[in-house]
């Protein structure tokens, strides 16, 4: 009696990989649907300072940046993710594709805290005089002048 046997696994030793068209129009995909996710991202951002009724006429500041940077750091994590499996997969167009995204992403992480952030400028204390002496004309001229 003879057991059955599991099919042969997946072998990536081959050389086959994907076909070029489908390597491409995947690359493009991913490239636009990570475009997107980040474009919903950093806009979400930037309405949260906008403000359609300002009450008094204050302006209103955005929120800080370092949540939004966390969620597009999420994005280039996907896109190194990708990249490894297309890389894995012989996909050249899209282990490029998303080895550029996810370089990019990383670079948009790393500067986006040099962003200045007006609401942590607003927190620090008017500086105070350290005069002590009576404060009076300083000019050097008499009452006359």
């Amino acid at each position: 009696m003879s057991l059955p046997s599991a099919p042969p696994a997946f072998d990536a030793s081959d050389g086959a990989g994907i076909g070029r068209r489908a390597d491409i129009a995947t690359a493009v995909g991913l490239f636009l649907l990570e475009g997107a996710v980040l474009f919903v991202v950093f806009g979400v951002w930037l309405l949260s300072g906008v403000s359609f009724f300002p009450a008094g006429g204050t302006a209103v500041e955005p929120d800080p940046l370092d949540g939004y940077l966390v969620a597009a750091g999420a994005v280039g994590l996907f896109a190194v993710l990708a990249a490894a499996v297309a890389f894995r997969g012989r996909a050249a167009a899209i282990a490029w594709g998303q080895g550029l995204m996810a370089a990019r992403i990383a670079a948009a992480v790393r500067g986006g805290p040099a962003y200045p952030d007006r609401t942590r400028e607003r927190e620090r204390p008017a500086p105070t005089s350290t005069w002590q002496g009576r404060v009076g004309c300083r000019s050097g001229g008499d009452s006359d002048d």
